[in-house]
């Protein structure tokens, strides 16, 4: 039975076609990869795995469903299901290994851009917020400087490649 919540907002008309995958953001990046946004550093069995260059939080990823247009993780084979949090805790791993943060943070949410995706964020030793939630504006204001970024993500790979083999990255 549905309450009825005085000041709540409808999702917007068109969200079950964002559901569906009308023109999505995460299928197009994932054709285009726009270094604006992130640098590649894993391809595993179901998920790509991106360091993002935007925000204050370094070692900030995304893991995105790679396996054509799927909003929830219910939607997936128990199988698909468990390669694709085994691909998000295999990049969780190498950034927490790398970075050594207080604390890891494992996000799945899909409010905004509906197509599977996880957000990796590594909480540094001195943080914004220790123990709250993060606000988006971390994570999307500002820059980080593209060469750190980078010799980032060849760390990341390189732990990745040591931890998997070559024969396990793609």
């Amino acid at each position: 039975m549905a309450v009825e919540h005085q000041g709540w907002t409808p999702w917007d008309a068109d969200w079950p076609n964002l559901k569906a995958g009308a023109d999505c953001k995460l299928c197009s990046f994932l054709a285009t990869e726009d270094p604006d946004w992130g640098i590649r550093i894993y391809t595993g069995q179901v998920a790509t795995g991106f360091l993002s260059v935007r925000g204050q939080i370094p070692g900030y990823s995304w893991v995105i469903w790679n396996s054509g247009h799927v909003c929830e993780p219910t939607e997936l084979s128990a199988a698909d299901a468990l390669a694709f949090f085994a691909d998000m805790l295999t990049i969780g791993r190498a950034v927490e290994q790398i970075l050594q943060p207080a604390k890891m943070n494992y996000e799945v949410l899909g409010n905004n851009v509906p197509h599977l995706h996880a957000h990796v964020l590594p909480r540094p030793q001195k943080d914004p917020i220790p123990r709250g939630a993060l606000p988006w504006t971390y994570l999307d204001d500002g820059r980080h400087d593209i060469g750190e970024t980078e010799r980032l993500a060849a760390d990341i790979r390189h732990r990745l490649k040591e931890e998997l083999g070559d024969s396990k990255l793609r």
